[in-house]
């Protein structure tokens, strides 16, 4: 029943094709392929393991052999021949040493059997076919060596029954301390321009580099997920390939296992590394002070939620003020069709009679020219920044007065500015404006732009920390050319490494729990506000409360009025009965006078 328990586990894995490594016969192999085909795999012999050189990384495949018979020659195997593609099976007793240099994601259980040579599958004898048989995960660390663990086990009765699955996974993302290597690229650090090492520079959140630091901060927390140890390796580029000491010609070579800063994804790399966790939203392009405000200050939705709800909420107090304090019928079944009138400037016609139902009318009819001014000033507001007073691309940056200037970033060299690209536009800009002292510092360069005679070239995030100089009235003429627009950038991995799929899995984990939003938000800055073009955003519900404050103070002083009101009306009508009484009673002596 060797071969019923092959089949069960094969298909647990999601496989149908396996190679079996073994050199027998013809006969043999015909014997053994014909009985898995009853249970629907397919399976290939190979007397060579360099079968297993040209594997698919797109389809899972399985993998036989017995330990006595091919243990030399698993030994010399490819480290490749063991990526999670393939799903081992090991027939033996004992634990597999000749899997030692096997991949940390290599997927291999051992079959528990005592046999010493194939017999199990091609011997006819009932004698040694078992009724049950006990599969064992083989655990591959790459410092800590094999070690077998209990998983799961077979039998006739019930079939294939896997017990300790959760364990095994748990097992693979416990590393126990061993060195996990992170390529930082040196970036704006310099031992002249700051007191402090490498690391403490990394972990500075004071300092520009937040895309770096951010990278170097998500991969921190893969690490410490993974219980790894970290370890930086400090490269002198970015992205560039020319150069060996690169970042990602290090984690392409394996020369470490992830990435500090962060990367876009672009054709050129995809068939270069593994993207393991996007982290960033990274964004760089041309800054220039313009003549008129730029359209990207306008706030099309004047009132938050808040303020809307607010309104309703005054709208129902002052209808149900309008008809307490109306006297007539039809004054009372109109009061709600009057506030709504009013509310929207019409004509209401419906102005009630006596001081408490026009007071609670004036009430109402400010309020709503009140509301109506704020909303009307945040439009407005909105419209005169619609303007664009300078070039919206390239190629009208080039035709335009202002000079250009760019951040010294090893990416920026590599990408744009030092090398010939296949960008018309930005050819164009480079043959027409880029002169020797085209990098600048940052600093230097915001001050260019504060002048109005330079567009300087930056990724936006650094920017923001330089234009705290800039005045309120500049910041809203602040505009930006994209060479780069937004985009996610990740942190990545060697391709196809044996970590990829544990990092991934990491990866997914620090988003499902929030820790790689945290992380974010501690890093991203948000640009300065154009505080001349933000009226409209400016009105929340904490700032129309004292409005909606003294409006209710004024309906509940119409009630007040109204009390007043009835109080005088009642007086004055006393006044009257008893004026009319004496007047009776004048008249009624009068007459028995006469008489």
């Amino acid at each position: 029943m060797f071969v019923a328990a092959l089949a069960a586990l094969f298909k647990h894995k999601v496989v149908g094709n396996i190679i079996i490594l073994a050199c027998w016969s013809a006969f043999d192999q015909v014997k053994v392929v014909k009985q898995l085909s009853k249970y629907g795999i397919r399976a290939t012999f190979a007397c060579d393991a360099n079968i297993l050189n040209n594997y698919d990384a797109f389809h899972l495949e399985g993998v036989v052999y017995f330990k006595l018979e091919m243990e030399d020659i698993v030994r010399k195997m490819n480290k490749e021949a063991f990526a999670s593609q393939y799903k081992w099976l090991v027939i033996g007793d004992g634990t597999p040493e000749e899997l030692s240099h096997a991949r940390y994601d290599c997927d291999a259980v051992m079959m528990i059997t005592n046999l010493s040579t194939a017999d199990c599958f091609k011997n006819n004898d009932t004698a040694i076919r078992p009724n049950s048989v006990i599969f064992q995960d083989i655990y591959v660390h790459p410092r800590d060596g094999v070690s077998l663990h209990e998983w799961g086990s077979w039998s006739v009765a019930s079939g294939l029954s896997v017990s300790y699955d959760w364990n095994r996974i748990l097992r693979r993302k416990n590393l126990k301390d061993y060195p996990f290597r992170i390529s930082a690229p040196m970036a704006h650090y310099s031992n002249e321009t700051y007191n402090g090492t490498y690391k403490e520079y990394l972990m500075d959140i004071t300092v520009p580099d937040a895309g770096l630091r951010c990278g170097y901060g998500a991969s921190s927390l893969l690490i410490e997920s993974l219980n790894a140890k970290e370890v930086i390796k400090q490269t002198q580029f970015w992205s560039s390939v020319v150069h060996n000491h690169s970042m990602i010609l290090e984690v392409e070579s394996g020369s470490a296992e992830l990435s500090a800063g962060v990367l876009r994804v672009l054709t050129t790399r995809i068939n270069r590394l593994d993207y393991i966790l996007p982290i960033w939203l990274f964004s760089v392009g041309f800054t220039y002070l313009a003549e008129r405000e730029s359209s990207s200050n306008m706030y099309v939705e004047p009132f938050t939620a808040g303020v809307w709800w607010s309104c309703l909420g005054i709208l129902l107090v002052l209808a149900a003020a309008q008809r307490i304090t109306s006297r007539k019928a039809e004054e009372k079944e109109g009061a709600v069709l009057a506030v709504v009138a009013t509310w929207l400037q019409q004509d209401a016609s419906a102005v009630p009679e006596g001081l408490s139902g026009r007071w609670t009318f004036t009430t109402l009819s400010i309020y709503s020219m009140l509301v109506h001014a704020y909303y009307t000033s945040a439009i407005v507001s909105a419209l005169m920044s619609t303007g664009r007073g300078g070039p919206q691309n390239l190629r009208a940056l080039a035709d335009s007065r202002y000079a250009i200037a760019s951040e010294d970033h090893d990416f920026i060299r590599g990408s744009m500015f030092d090398v010939e690209t296949k960008w018309d536009d930005l050819e164009y800009l480079k043959r027409k404006k880029m002169t020797s002292k085209f990098y600048l510092d940052m600093r230097y360069g915001v001050q260019l732009v504060q002048q109005g005679t330079t567009a300087y070239h930056a990724e936006y995030h650094q920017l923001y920390s330089y234009l705290n100089t800039l005045t309120d009235d500049e910041v809203c003429k602040l505009q930006h050319v994209d060479t780069i627009p937004e985009i996610v950038t990740w942190i990545t991995a060697t391709r196809r490494g044996q970590w990829t799929n544990i990092l991934r899995a990491a990866g997914a984990w620090l988003h499902e729990t929030g820790l790689a939003k945290r992380l974010i938000k501690r890093m991203q800055d948000q640009p300065p506000p154009c505080r001349a073009a933000l009226l409209a955003e400016r009105v929340t519900f904490w700032d129309v409360v004292p409005l909606l404050g003294l409006t209710v103070m004024a309906a509940l002083t119409s009630l007040l009025l109204l009390g007043v009101e009835i109080a005088f009306s009642r007086w004055t009508g006393n006044l009257r009965r008893k004026g009319a009484v004496f007047e009776r009673k004048m008249s009624f002596d009068s007459q028995q006078e006469q008489q």
